[in-house]
């Protein structure tokens, strides 16, 4: 009996054996290659890559990923000249190729090189700056010119529209028609001018809100939580007279509840700010004003 499960032992791990010979066999050499990439096998990834891009040269990620194997494995050089035909193959995203090459040209002292490159993932659009200041190989930079120039032009939330809702920043008193000073908020700038956050005291009702541009639609969002848990989002943009206006008539936190809220504040006379907030029950048919706050500039403390 002990022999025979010894013998089906040994013909199961042979089997088992075959299978994962069979799935290797059905790998292909883009997998072959990516696998090699991914356990940082650098120098048999590289060969693996080179091996793909003689019959598919046009192939961007590919060069991409020779240069990463090739950087990797410190032949700069090689690097270089794989970033470049990843570049000129159209990977994308191009900054990150551009990115990489520049950190290998000033590895390789080539500064006015980098300075390029880094320009050219500025003119592009994309928002490194952060990332490029805190990347060991361009510290040599932070007193150039150009590079200052570069990362300028790289800062985030600098568009018009993410300055729509800067009339709201302040220290605010808030009064309601039937009550004086119902409460305080404090309306602040964050994150290198990307968020207005709003933090709101009642006494014992307490709330805070983030808003931002979501930069995929061009709309202003929030994010409201107070410390009744209720949650609120809404979304919107300045309407023809300058007021923002935020709903939450498209999004599905209103098909869940079956109400529509719309916010709208406005700029008033003396530096107020009013905030107006309506509910609709039946699709927008008719409001009900859920709250009508003026926000009131606090006098700076003697």
């Amino acid at each position: 009996m002990r022999d025979t499960r010894i013998g089906k032992t040994c013909i199961g791990l042979a089997a088992a054996g075959l299978l994962m010979a069979a799935s290797g066999a059905l790998a292909t050499p883009q997998e072959d290659a990516d696998a090699l990439f991914a356990a940082e096998d650098w120098a048999a990834a590289a060969e693996a890559y080179d091996a793909l891009l003689t019959t598919d040269p046009a192939n961007g990620a590919n060069w991409f990923n020779l240069a990463r194997a090739r950087h990797s494995a410190e032949d700069l050089s090689a690097a270089r000249a794989a970033y470049l035909q990843a570049i000129e193959a159209g990977y994308t995203p191009a900054a990150r190729a551009h990115f990489h090459l520049a950190r290998a040209l000033m590895t390789l002292g080539d500064t006015d090189g980098a300075l390029t490159q880094i320009e050219a993932i500025a003119a592009s659009g994309t928002p490194l700056g952060s990332t490029i200041q805190a990347t060991a190989e361009f510290g040599d930079l932070a007193e150039n010119a150009r590079f200052a120039a570069a990362i300028a032009a790289m800062a985030p939330c600098t568009d018009p529209v993410y300055r729509a809702f800067d009339f709201w920043l302040g220290e605010w008193d808030v009064n309601t028609p039937s009550s004086p000073q119902t409460a305080s908020s404090r309306i602040s700038s964050q994150h290198g001018g990307c968020v207005v956050l709003e933090e709101f005291d009642a006494g014992a009702y307490t709330g805070m809100s983030i808003n931002f541009v979501d930069s995929t639609t061009g709309r202003w969002h929030q994010s409201w939580m107070a410390n009744n848990g209720i949650p609120i989002y809404l979304e919107g943009n300045l309407n023809a007279e300058g007021a923002m206006v935020l709903s939450d008539a498209d999004l599905p936190i209103s098909t869940a509840t079956g109400t529509i809220n719309r916010v709208t504040w406005s700029q008033e006379e003396g530096g107020a700010v009013r905030q107006f907030w309506e509910v609709s029950s039946d699709g927008g048919e008719t409001w009900t004003v859920a709250f009508d706050g003026l926000y009131t500039p606090r006098a700076a403390e003697e």
